[in-house]
Protein backbone atom coordinates (compact mmCIF):
# COMPACT_ATOMS: atom_id res chain seq x y z
CA UNK A 1 0.00 0.00 0.00
CA UNK A 2 1.35 3.17 -0.80
CA UNK A 3 2.66 5.57 1.70
CA UNK A 4 -0.02 8.47 0.33
CA UNK A 5 -2.91 5.92 1.24
CA UNK A 6 -1.43 5.36 4.44
CA UNK A 7 -1.34 8.83 5.43
CA UNK A 8 -5.04 9.54 3.81
CA UNK A 9 -6.21 6.66 6.45
CA UNK A 10 -4.06 8.44 9.05
CA UNK A 11 -5.44 11.65 8.19
CA UNK A 12 -8.99 10.03 9.56
CA UNK A 13 -7.57 10.15 12.95
CA UNK A 14 -9.39 12.96 14.34
CA UNK A 15 -6.81 12.91 17.39
CA UNK A 16 -8.47 13.04 20.66
CA UNK A 17 -7.72 11.80 24.27
CA UNK A 18 -9.40 10.02 26.91
CA UNK A 19 -9.25 6.91 29.38
CA UNK A 20 -11.51 4.08 29.67
CA UNK A 21 -11.88 1.41 32.41
CA UNK A 22 -10.07 0.60 35.81
CA UNK A 23 -8.51 -2.39 35.67
CA UNK A 24 -12.02 -4.10 37.21
CA UNK A 25 -12.50 -7.61 36.33
CA UNK A 26 -14.48 -8.35 33.42
CA UNK A 27 -17.56 -9.09 34.35
CA UNK A 28 -19.54 -12.09 32.15
CA UNK A 29 -21.76 -9.75 30.61
CA UNK A 30 -23.49 -6.42 30.71
CA UNK A 31 -25.94 -5.81 33.86
CA UNK A 32 -29.92 -5.36 32.51
CA UNK A 33 -31.17 -2.19 34.82
CA UNK A 34 -34.18 -0.59 34.90
CA UNK A 35 -33.58 2.07 32.47
CA UNK A 36 -36.52 4.03 30.15
CA UNK A 37 -34.64 3.27 26.64
CA UNK A 38 -36.50 6.21 25.52
CA UNK A 39 -34.69 8.68 28.01
CA UNK A 40 -31.21 7.94 26.02
CA UNK A 41 -29.06 10.66 24.88
CA UNK A 42 -25.77 10.63 23.27
CA UNK A 43 -22.32 12.32 22.74
CA UNK A 44 -18.88 12.55 21.25
CA UNK A 45 -15.75 13.66 20.24
CA UNK A 46 -14.42 14.12 16.47
CA UNK A 47 -15.10 10.56 14.80
CA UNK A 48 -16.93 10.16 17.51
CA UNK A 49 -18.79 13.39 17.57
CA UNK A 50 -20.14 11.47 14.06
CA UNK A 51 -20.87 8.50 15.55
CA UNK A 52 -23.09 10.37 18.36
CA UNK A 53 -24.85 11.94 14.85
CA UNK A 54 -24.94 8.51 13.17
CA UNK A 55 -26.27 7.08 15.97
CA UNK A 56 -28.68 9.68 17.08
CA UNK A 57 -30.49 9.89 13.32
CA UNK A 58 -30.33 5.98 13.02
CA UNK A 59 -32.01 5.75 16.37
CA UNK A 60 -33.62 9.09 16.91
CA UNK A 61 -37.09 6.64 18.55
CA UNK A 62 -35.57 6.61 21.20
CA UNK A 63 -32.65 9.27 21.38
CA UNK A 64 -33.53 12.44 22.90
CA UNK A 65 -30.48 14.84 23.11
CA UNK A 66 -27.52 14.35 20.91
CA UNK A 67 -23.92 16.55 22.34
CA UNK A 68 -21.78 16.64 19.18
CA UNK A 69 -17.61 18.18 20.00
CA UNK A 70 -15.82 18.95 16.96
CA UNK A 71 -18.25 16.97 14.57
CA UNK A 72 -19.74 17.31 11.06
CA UNK A 73 -23.25 16.46 9.05
CA UNK A 74 -24.83 13.24 8.98
CA UNK A 75 -23.34 11.07 5.89
CA UNK A 76 -20.91 14.00 5.71
CA UNK A 77 -18.79 11.34 3.50
CA UNK A 78 -21.41 10.96 0.76
CA UNK A 79 -20.76 9.14 -2.39
CA UNK A 80 -16.39 9.71 -1.32
CA UNK A 81 -17.30 6.15 1.49
CA UNK A 82 -18.36 4.13 -1.40
CA UNK A 83 -15.69 1.14 -0.32
CA UNK A 84 -14.16 3.57 1.47
CA UNK A 85 -12.61 4.23 -1.57
CA UNK A 86 -13.06 8.58 -1.31
CA UNK A 87 -11.16 9.28 2.60
CA UNK A 88 -9.06 11.89 1.27
CA UNK A 89 -12.26 13.91 -0.44
CA UNK A 90 -13.80 12.76 2.99
CA UNK A 91 -11.47 14.27 4.50
CA UNK A 92 -11.17 17.52 2.47
CA UNK A 93 -14.96 17.93 3.13
CA UNK A 94 -15.60 16.69 6.59
CA UNK A 95 -12.34 17.73 8.48
CA UNK A 96 -11.04 20.97 6.12
CA UNK A 97 -8.24 21.37 8.21
CA UNK A 98 -4.89 19.44 7.07
CA UNK A 99 -3.41 20.96 4.16
CA UNK A 100 -1.86 17.95 2.55
CA UNK A 101 -6.33 17.18 1.74
CA UNK A 102 -7.00 20.47 0.08
CA UNK A 103 -10.42 21.80 1.28
CA UNK A 104 -13.81 20.76 -0.18
CA UNK A 105 -16.49 23.21 1.10
CA UNK A 106 -19.85 21.76 1.84
CA UNK A 107 -21.87 22.85 -0.66
CA UNK A 108 -26.12 23.44 -0.34
CA UNK A 109 -25.93 20.96 -2.89
CA UNK A 110 -23.88 18.44 -0.53
CA UNK A 111 -26.24 19.47 2.36
CA UNK A 112 -29.03 18.23 0.21
CA UNK A 113 -27.59 15.32 -0.52
CA UNK A 114 -27.03 14.37 2.80
CA UNK A 115 -30.69 15.95 4.03
CA UNK A 116 -31.99 13.29 0.96
CA UNK A 117 -30.23 10.63 2.13
CA UNK A 118 -31.61 10.61 5.88
CA UNK A 119 -34.58 10.97 3.98
CA UNK A 120 -34.63 8.05 2.31
CA UNK A 121 -33.19 5.82 4.28
CA UNK A 122 -36.69 6.66 6.87
CA UNK A 123 -39.00 5.97 3.91
CA UNK A 124 -37.23 2.78 3.46
CA UNK A 125 -37.04 1.66 7.21
CA UNK A 126 -32.82 1.99 7.18
CA UNK A 127 -33.39 4.26 9.93
CA UNK A 128 -36.11 5.47 12.28
CA UNK A 129 -38.73 8.49 10.91
CA UNK A 130 -36.75 10.98 10.25
CA UNK A 131 -39.96 12.87 12.09
CA UNK A 132 -38.54 12.16 15.81
CA UNK A 133 -35.45 14.45 15.25
CA UNK A 134 -38.36 17.31 16.05
CA UNK A 135 -38.46 15.90 19.57
CA UNK A 136 -34.24 16.04 19.94
CA UNK A 137 -32.04 18.41 21.60
CA UNK A 138 -29.11 19.31 19.88
CA UNK A 139 -25.66 20.75 21.77
CA UNK A 140 -23.16 21.40 19.23
CA UNK A 141 -19.37 22.75 20.05
CA UNK A 142 -16.31 24.26 18.06
CA UNK A 143 -13.54 25.59 19.14
CA UNK A 144 -11.79 28.57 17.44
CA UNK A 145 -8.19 27.35 17.51
CA UNK A 146 -9.58 23.89 16.79
CA UNK A 147 -7.55 23.23 13.16
CA UNK A 148 -8.77 19.61 12.66
CA UNK A 149 -12.55 19.72 12.09
CA UNK A 150 -13.14 23.19 11.16
CA UNK A 151 -16.23 25.87 12.11
CA UNK A 152 -17.28 25.51 8.27
CA UNK A 153 -18.12 21.75 8.99
CA UNK A 154 -19.29 22.83 12.80
CA UNK A 155 -21.49 25.20 10.97
CA UNK A 156 -23.24 22.70 8.02
CA UNK A 157 -23.63 20.03 11.13
CA UNK A 158 -26.29 23.34 12.72
CA UNK A 159 -27.67 23.69 9.21
CA UNK A 160 -27.90 19.89 8.56
CA UNK A 161 -30.01 19.65 11.52
CA UNK A 162 -31.81 22.76 11.25
CA UNK A 163 -34.01 20.48 8.37
CA UNK A 164 -35.25 18.50 10.66
CA UNK A 165 -35.26 19.82 14.26
CA UNK A 166 -36.66 23.36 15.38
CA UNK A 167 -33.77 25.89 15.88
CA UNK A 168 -34.82 26.80 19.18
CA UNK A 169 -33.52 22.82 20.02
CA UNK A 170 -30.40 23.92 18.42
CA UNK A 171 -27.53 25.05 20.61
CA UNK A 172 -24.15 26.33 18.68
CA UNK A 173 -21.05 26.80 21.34
CA UNK A 174 -18.29 28.47 19.29
CA UNK A 175 -17.27 31.17 21.73
CA UNK A 176 -14.19 29.64 23.57
CA UNK A 177 -10.52 29.69 22.61
CA UNK A 178 -10.69 25.83 22.59
CA UNK A 179 -8.32 23.57 20.50
CA UNK A 180 -9.66 20.26 19.40
CA UNK A 181 -10.24 18.45 21.99
CA UNK A 182 -12.75 17.03 24.91
CA UNK A 183 -13.26 19.92 26.98
CA UNK A 184 -13.55 18.95 30.56
CA UNK A 185 -14.33 20.70 34.07
CA UNK A 186 -13.57 17.13 35.47
CA UNK A 187 -10.19 16.70 34.33
CA UNK A 188 -8.46 19.69 36.36
CA UNK A 189 -11.17 19.02 39.28
CA UNK A 190 -9.07 15.31 39.69
CA UNK A 191 -5.84 17.47 39.41
CA UNK A 192 -5.28 15.07 36.11
CA UNK A 193 -1.34 16.05 34.22
CA UNK A 194 -2.68 14.34 31.25
CA UNK A 195 -4.67 17.88 30.46
CA UNK A 196 -4.16 20.58 28.42
CA UNK A 197 -4.99 24.44 28.62
CA UNK A 198 -8.01 25.47 26.60
CA UNK A 199 -5.90 26.82 23.11
CA UNK A 200 -3.37 23.57 23.26
CA UNK A 201 -3.11 20.88 20.46
CA UNK A 202 -2.00 17.41 21.24
CA UNK A 203 -1.72 15.05 23.82
CA UNK A 204 -4.55 13.17 24.67
CA UNK A 205 -6.72 15.99 23.76
CA UNK A 206 -8.27 16.77 26.94
CA UNK A 207 -8.69 20.58 27.58
CA UNK A 208 -9.48 22.51 30.87
CA UNK A 209 -11.11 25.80 29.41
CA UNK A 210 -12.47 29.12 31.57
CA UNK A 211 -15.95 29.71 30.36
CA UNK A 212 -16.19 33.34 28.22
CA UNK A 213 -17.35 35.33 30.17
CA UNK A 214 -15.62 34.37 33.16
CA UNK A 215 -17.79 33.41 35.77
CA UNK A 216 -16.11 33.45 39.35
CA UNK A 217 -13.06 31.98 37.30
CA UNK A 218 -15.34 28.84 37.20
CA UNK A 219 -14.02 25.99 34.32
CA UNK A 220 -16.10 25.47 31.34
CA UNK A 221 -18.46 22.12 32.22
CA UNK A 222 -19.22 21.09 28.39
CA UNK A 223 -20.66 17.39 29.30
CA UNK A 224 -22.93 19.52 32.42
CA UNK A 225 -24.05 22.04 29.84
CA UNK A 226 -25.38 18.86 27.38
CA UNK A 227 -27.05 16.92 30.14
CA UNK A 228 -28.94 19.74 31.66
CA UNK A 229 -30.31 20.80 28.43
CA UNK A 230 -31.18 17.13 27.72
CA UNK A 231 -32.30 16.31 31.23
CA UNK A 232 -33.33 19.41 33.25
CA UNK A 233 -31.46 20.49 36.28
CA UNK A 234 -29.16 18.08 38.02
CA UNK A 235 -27.11 17.51 40.79
CA UNK A 236 -22.87 16.82 40.23
CA UNK A 237 -20.52 14.75 42.04
CA UNK A 238 -16.80 15.62 42.81
CA UNK A 239 -14.66 13.36 41.10
CA UNK A 240 -12.91 11.83 44.38
CA UNK A 241 -16.38 11.06 45.84
CA UNK A 242 -17.78 8.95 43.05
CA UNK A 243 -20.25 6.28 44.66
CA UNK A 244 -19.11 3.53 41.46
CA UNK A 245 -16.07 2.94 39.58
CA UNK A 246 -16.12 1.87 35.93
CA UNK A 247 -16.36 -1.49 34.57
CA UNK A 248 -15.12 -3.41 31.74
CA UNK A 249 -17.33 -5.81 29.98
CA UNK A 250 -16.71 -8.14 26.78
CA UNK A 251 -17.92 -6.35 23.83
CA UNK A 252 -17.85 -9.64 21.85
CA UNK A 253 -21.48 -10.89 21.94
CA UNK A 254 -22.52 -7.97 20.68
CA UNK A 255 -20.26 -7.71 17.75
CA UNK A 256 -22.04 -9.19 14.36
CA UNK A 257 -21.46 -9.36 10.38
CA UNK A 258 -23.56 -7.55 8.76
CA UNK A 259 -26.38 -10.35 8.60
CA UNK A 260 -27.04 -9.18 12.66
CA UNK A 261 -26.85 -12.98 13.63
CA UNK A 262 -23.75 -14.34 12.52
CA UNK A 263 -20.67 -13.36 15.03
CA UNK A 264 -17.55 -11.96 13.62
CA UNK A 265 -14.29 -14.13 13.87
CA UNK A 266 -12.39 -11.62 15.66
CA UNK A 267 -13.68 -8.01 16.96
CA UNK A 268 -10.94 -5.99 14.54
CA UNK A 269 -12.87 -7.68 12.01
CA UNK A 270 -15.27 -4.13 12.29
CA UNK A 271 -12.54 -2.16 14.41
CA UNK A 272 -14.33 -2.61 17.66
CA UNK A 273 -12.29 -3.74 20.54
CA UNK A 274 -12.99 -6.91 22.62
CA UNK A 275 -13.67 -4.35 25.98
CA UNK A 276 -15.85 -1.95 26.38
CA UNK A 277 -16.43 -0.21 29.74
CA UNK A 278 -19.52 1.08 31.62
CA UNK A 279 -20.44 3.46 34.44
CA UNK A 280 -23.29 2.19 37.03
CA UNK A 281 -24.08 4.44 39.76
CA UNK A 282 -24.13 2.34 43.11
CA UNK A 283 -28.03 4.04 43.15
CA UNK A 284 -29.03 2.55 39.74
CA UNK A 285 -27.88 -0.91 40.87
CA UNK A 286 -30.59 -0.82 43.26
CA UNK A 287 -33.27 -3.24 42.17
CA UNK A 288 -35.83 -1.47 40.39
CA UNK A 289 -34.69 2.02 40.56
CA UNK A 290 -35.30 3.76 37.59
CA UNK A 291 -32.03 5.38 35.96
CA UNK A 292 -31.32 6.76 32.05
CA UNK A 293 -28.49 6.35 29.72
CA UNK A 294 -25.95 8.22 28.05
CA UNK A 295 -23.12 6.63 25.43
CA UNK A 296 -19.96 8.33 25.25
CA UNK A 297 -17.91 7.91 22.05
CA UNK A 298 -14.56 8.26 22.43
CA UNK A 299 -12.33 10.26 19.34
CA UNK A 300 -9.73 8.87 17.17
CA UNK A 301 -6.39 7.66 19.16
CA UNK A 302 -8.48 7.55 22.28
CA UNK A 303 -9.63 4.02 22.29
CA UNK A 304 -8.90 2.13 25.53
CA UNK A 305 -6.12 0.32 23.08
CA UNK A 306 -4.13 3.81 23.12
CA UNK A 307 -5.27 5.32 26.06
CA UNK A 308 -6.20 2.99 28.61
CA UNK A 309 -8.57 4.78 31.20
CA UNK A 310 -8.09 8.16 30.68
CA UNK A 311 -11.63 9.12 28.63
CA UNK A 312 -13.77 7.38 31.02
CA UNK A 313 -11.96 9.24 34.00
CA UNK A 314 -11.56 12.50 32.85
CA UNK A 315 -14.13 13.64 29.81
CA UNK A 316 -16.51 14.98 32.83
CA UNK A 317 -19.44 12.65 32.34
CA UNK A 318 -19.05 10.50 35.26
CA UNK A 319 -19.84 13.10 37.54
CA UNK A 320 -23.22 14.02 36.40
CA UNK A 321 -24.30 10.73 35.79
CA UNK A 322 -23.51 9.66 39.62
CA UNK A 323 -25.40 12.63 41.35
CA UNK A 324 -28.59 11.93 38.89
CA UNK A 325 -28.95 8.44 38.52
CA UNK A 326 -27.70 8.23 34.65
CA UNK A 327 -25.37 4.93 33.58
CA UNK A 328 -22.43 5.61 31.04
CA UNK A 329 -21.78 3.53 28.16
CA UNK A 330 -18.46 3.87 26.78
CA UNK A 331 -17.82 1.58 23.50
CA UNK A 332 -14.82 0.50 22.09
CA UNK A 333 -13.81 1.27 18.73
CA UNK A 334 -9.94 0.23 18.12
CA UNK A 335 -6.75 0.36 15.96
CA UNK A 336 -6.44 -1.92 12.64
CA UNK A 337 -3.43 -2.59 10.47
CA UNK A 338 -1.28 -4.54 8.08
CA UNK A 339 -2.53 -5.32 4.73
CA UNK A 340 -5.95 -6.74 5.95
CA UNK A 341 -9.35 -4.64 6.03
CA UNK A 342 -10.73 -2.35 7.81
CA UNK A 343 -7.47 -0.06 7.82
CA UNK A 344 -8.15 2.18 10.62
CA UNK A 345 -4.87 2.60 12.16
CA UNK A 346 -5.86 5.02 14.23
CA UNK A 347 -9.13 3.25 16.21
CA UNK A 348 -11.49 5.86 14.75
CA UNK A 349 -14.98 4.90 15.01
CA UNK A 350 -16.75 4.68 11.20
CA UNK A 351 -18.01 7.64 9.64
CA UNK A 352 -16.42 7.48 6.16
CA UNK A 353 -17.44 3.74 5.55
CA UNK A 354 -14.46 1.25 6.12
CA UNK A 355 -16.30 -1.40 7.06
CA UNK A 356 -19.08 -1.57 3.79
CA UNK A 357 -15.56 -2.64 2.16
CA UNK A 358 -15.92 -5.80 4.41
CA UNK A 359 -18.99 -6.69 2.59
CA UNK A 360 -19.15 -7.47 -1.48
CA UNK A 361 -22.78 -6.54 -1.50
CA UNK A 362 -21.99 -2.88 -0.67
CA UNK A 363 -20.38 -3.10 -4.89
CA UNK A 364 -23.71 -3.13 -6.02
CA UNK A 365 -25.71 -0.78 -3.42
CA UNK A 366 -25.45 2.60 -2.57
CA UNK A 367 -23.07 4.02 -0.20
CA UNK A 368 -23.75 4.39 3.36
CA UNK A 369 -24.40 1.66 4.65
CA UNK A 370 -22.26 2.28 7.72
CA UNK A 371 -24.77 5.24 8.76
CA UNK A 372 -28.20 3.12 9.03
CA UNK A 373 -29.27 0.78 11.62
CA UNK A 374 -27.74 -2.00 9.53
CA UNK A 375 -24.39 -0.32 10.18
CA UNK A 376 -22.36 -2.97 12.04
CA UNK A 377 -20.75 -0.21 14.57
CA UNK A 378 -24.31 1.07 15.05
CA UNK A 379 -25.62 -2.44 15.30
CA UNK A 380 -23.32 -3.55 18.07
CA UNK A 381 -23.76 -0.68 20.73
CA UNK A 382 -27.38 -0.93 20.25
CA UNK A 383 -27.45 -4.11 21.11
CA UNK A 384 -25.28 -3.46 24.16
CA UNK A 385 -28.26 -0.64 24.54
CA UNK A 386 -30.74 -2.92 24.30
CA UNK A 387 -29.15 -5.06 27.01
CA UNK A 388 -28.31 -2.20 29.63
CA UNK A 389 -32.16 -0.98 29.07
CA UNK A 390 -33.71 -4.59 29.24
CA UNK A 391 -35.05 -4.13 32.36
CA UNK A 392 -36.82 -0.77 31.73
CA UNK A 393 -40.03 0.98 31.26
CA UNK A 394 -41.15 4.17 30.11
CA UNK A 395 -43.43 4.52 33.20
CA UNK A 396 -40.22 3.92 35.21
CA UNK A 397 -38.94 7.17 35.21
CA UNK A 398 -41.66 9.90 34.93
CA UNK A 399 -40.71 13.14 34.08
CA UNK A 400 -39.23 14.76 37.39
CA UNK A 401 -42.62 17.59 38.00
CA UNK A 402 -42.75 20.29 40.99
CA UNK A 403 -45.62 22.77 42.15
CA UNK A 404 -43.31 25.54 40.84
CA UNK A 405 -40.61 26.16 37.82
CA UNK A 406 -37.55 26.15 38.52
CA UNK A 407 -35.54 28.09 35.44
CA UNK A 408 -31.83 27.61 34.80
CA UNK A 409 -29.07 29.08 32.14
CA UNK A 410 -27.17 26.11 31.36
CA UNK A 411 -25.40 27.51 28.73
CA UNK A 412 -24.71 30.56 26.26
CA UNK A 413 -22.38 31.98 23.38
CA UNK A 414 -22.01 35.58 21.83
CA UNK A 415 -25.26 34.76 20.08
CA UNK A 416 -27.59 32.20 21.79
CA UNK A 417 -28.53 31.43 25.34
CA UNK A 418 -29.55 28.27 26.53
CA UNK A 419 -32.84 27.71 29.31
CA UNK A 420 -34.12 24.87 30.82
CA UNK A 421 -36.57 24.80 33.42
CA UNK A 422 -38.04 21.65 35.94
CA UNK A 423 -41.48 20.47 34.64
CA UNK A 424 -44.53 22.01 36.13
CA UNK A 425 -47.30 19.03 36.88
CA UNK A 426 -50.53 20.14 35.00
CA UNK A 427 -48.88 22.42 32.40
CA UNK A 428 -49.80 21.87 28.96
CA UNK A 429 -46.98 24.29 27.84
CA UNK A 430 -44.95 27.00 28.75
CA UNK A 431 -44.27 30.80 27.51
CA UNK A 432 -40.61 32.38 27.86
CA UNK A 433 -39.91 35.92 28.30
CA UNK A 434 -36.87 38.08 27.98
CA UNK A 435 -35.89 41.22 28.79
CA UNK A 436 -32.77 43.59 28.15
CA UNK A 437 -31.24 46.67 29.50
CA UNK A 438 -33.93 47.35 31.94
CA UNK A 439 -36.68 47.07 28.91
CA UNK A 440 -40.56 45.34 29.43
CA UNK A 441 -39.91 41.79 29.14
CA UNK A 442 -41.66 40.35 25.95
CA UNK A 443 -42.51 36.81 25.32
CA UNK A 444 -40.12 35.14 22.57
CA UNK A 445 -42.90 33.11 20.41
CA UNK A 446 -45.47 30.52 20.69
CA UNK A 447 -46.09 28.90 24.04
CA UNK A 448 -43.27 25.82 24.37
CA UNK A 449 -44.36 22.09 24.99
CA UNK A 450 -40.76 21.55 25.65
CA UNK A 451 -39.15 22.50 28.90
CA UNK A 452 -36.01 24.22 26.92
CA UNK A 453 -35.45 26.59 25.03
CA UNK A 454 -32.75 27.59 22.67
CA UNK A 455 -32.85 31.94 22.72
CA UNK A 456 -31.25 32.85 19.32
CA UNK A 457 -30.34 36.10 17.85
CA UNK A 458 -28.74 37.83 21.03
CA UNK A 459 -26.00 40.73 20.82
CA UNK A 460 -22.79 39.55 22.19
CA UNK A 461 -21.37 40.46 25.66
CA UNK A 462 -25.58 41.53 26.72
CA UNK A 463 -26.79 41.07 29.61
CA UNK A 464 -30.49 39.32 29.48
CA UNK A 465 -33.09 38.35 31.90
CA UNK A 466 -35.40 35.32 31.54
CA UNK A 467 -38.50 33.87 33.10
CA UNK A 468 -40.85 31.05 32.63
CA UNK A 469 -44.64 31.11 33.20
CA UNK A 470 -46.23 27.59 32.77
CA UNK A 471 -50.08 27.42 31.28
CA UNK A 472 -52.47 25.63 33.21
CA UNK A 473 -55.91 25.24 32.09
CA UNK A 474 -55.27 27.66 29.31
CA UNK A 475 -53.88 30.30 31.45
CA UNK A 476 -50.36 31.34 32.48
CA UNK A 477 -49.61 30.52 35.97
CA UNK A 478 -47.36 32.15 38.73
CA UNK A 479 -43.68 32.89 36.97
CA UNK A 480 -40.33 31.09 37.30
CA UNK A 481 -37.76 32.41 39.19
CA UNK A 482 -35.90 34.89 36.82
CA UNK A 483 -32.01 34.34 36.21
CA UNK A 484 -29.82 36.23 34.34
CA UNK A 485 -27.12 35.60 31.74
CA UNK A 486 -24.20 37.72 29.96
CA UNK A 487 -23.39 36.43 26.35
CA UNK A 488 -19.88 35.26 25.81
CA UNK A 489 -17.91 38.31 23.48
CA UNK A 490 -17.79 37.86 19.34
CA UNK A 491 -15.29 35.49 18.82
CA UNK A 492 -12.08 36.53 16.64
CA UNK A 493 -11.75 35.59 13.56
CA UNK A 494 -9.66 32.13 13.60
CA UNK A 495 -7.80 29.99 10.79
CA UNK A 496 -6.42 27.35 12.32
CA UNK A 497 -4.56 24.22 10.60
CA UNK A 498 -3.50 21.01 11.91
CA UNK A 499 -1.45 18.53 10.02
CA UNK A 500 -2.32 14.63 10.84
CA UNK A 501 0.89 13.70 9.32
CA UNK A 502 3.07 15.79 11.57
CA UNK A 503 0.67 15.72 14.76
CA UNK A 504 1.14 19.52 15.15
CA UNK A 505 -0.93 22.70 14.18
CA UNK A 506 0.53 24.32 11.30
CA UNK A 507 -0.09 27.34 9.01
CA UNK A 508 -0.18 26.72 4.92
CA UNK A 509 2.89 27.19 3.24
CA UNK A 510 4.20 27.34 -0.24
CA UNK A 511 5.79 24.29 -1.08
CA UNK A 512 5.23 22.55 1.83
CA UNK A 513 2.10 20.07 1.65
CA UNK A 514 2.14 19.84 5.49
CA UNK A 515 2.32 23.32 6.02
CA UNK A 516 4.75 24.94 8.63
CA UNK A 517 4.53 23.79 12.30
CA UNK A 518 3.52 26.77 14.14
CA UNK A 519 2.72 27.84 17.82
CA UNK A 520 0.52 30.59 17.22
CA UNK A 521 -3.33 30.25 18.46
CA UNK A 522 -6.14 32.71 18.99
CA UNK A 523 -6.46 34.66 22.20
Amino acid sequence: MSLKMLQTFAGLAIALTMNLGHGANLPAELPELNIDIKQTTVSGISSGAFMAVQVGVAKSASVKGVAITAGGPYFCALQSSFGGAGSSIAIGRCMQGDPMFPTRPITSDDLKQMEGAARDWSENDKIDPVSNLANQAVWVFHGYNDGVVKLPVSQALVDWYGRFTPKSQIFHKDSLNAAHAQISAACGDSGSSSCNLCPATGGKFINICGDQPPVSGQLYDAAGAALQLFYGPLAHTESIKLSARPQAFSQVPYLKQRDGRTPVDKPDDIAMGDTGYVYVPESCRQVGQPCRLHIAFHGCMQSATTLGTDFVDNAGVNEWADANNIVVLYPQAMPTMGMRLPLNPNGCWDWWGYNDTQDMSTLGAKAGTFATRDGVQIAAVWRMVEKLTSKGSAAALASIAGPTTRLMVVDQSAKQAVLRWQAVEGASGYRVYRASAGKTPVALGKARNQPFLVDAGLSPSTLYTYTVRPIIGGSEAASSNEVSVTTARKPPKCNPYFSMLLGKPVKPYPGVPTGMPTADVCQ
